[in-house]
């Protein structure tokens, strides 16, 4: 069977969605002197650490981290968005704040990647717990710890992505291919990175 098509809102496919996303971002991790040279506002104080408190996604949607990134977003596709929709983006929300430096780096490759006692930053077991995840909460739990381990040195808008990759699929009764699957890709970056 085919993959879902992407919504016209994706982050992948709309340019206004990931603009106002990595602004999101912004204004969560970066310090007030560097959000100067930009015309971007700093979140209010202590958003972040609520939106890390969370411990489940339904929590987060509750939290006006979430609000400020939600009523950011284009008015056309919050206006038609379904449950799920929300729940997509309240993991987004809740990971990204994780994450403490813009990177070029995927998630699953900084993952893999090895130090300097030749292991991967991040487990084969942990990494495949995190693929083996069931609910939005567990997925979102695991994925907190993999962003820890690597410390939060990946790419938000990469990573957001396939979050909402993750979460098509995890909606989806339709089966995807193989290759398509968001599993497999970070499947096949974690055990190319684990062997560079």
């Amino acid at each position: 069977m085919e993959q879902s098509k992407p919504t016209s809102f994706s982050i992948r496919h709309h340019s206004v969605v990931r603009n106002t996303l990595l602004r999101w971002w912004q204004s969560m991790v970066l310090s007030k002197d560097e959000l100067k040279k930009t015309d971007i506002y700093p979140a209010p104080s202590g958003v972040k650490a609520r939106l890390k408190r969370c411990d489940s996604v339904d929590s987060v949607m509750m939290t006006e981290g979430f609000r400020l990134l939600w009523m950011a977003l284009p008015e056309a596709f919050t206006g038609q968005a379904k449950p799920q929709d929300i729940e997509c983006w309240a993991t987004i929300a809740a990971a990204l704040v994780y994450i403490s430096a813009e990177s070029e780096t995927s998630f699953a490759r900084a993952a893999g990647k090895k130090g300097d006692n030749d292991k991967s930053a991040v487990s084969e077991m942990r990494f495949a717990q995190l693929q083996a995840a069931k609910t939005p909460d567990e997925f979102l739990r695991r994925l907190r710890r993999i962003l820890q381990q690597v410390k939060g040195k990946v790419s938000p808008l990469a990573l957001a992505q396939d979050i909402e990759q993750w979460s098509q699929e995890h909606d989806s009764m339709r089966l995807h291919k193989a290759d398509k699957r968001i599993a497999v890709q970070w499947a096949m970056d974690y055990y190319r990175a684990a062997g560079h």
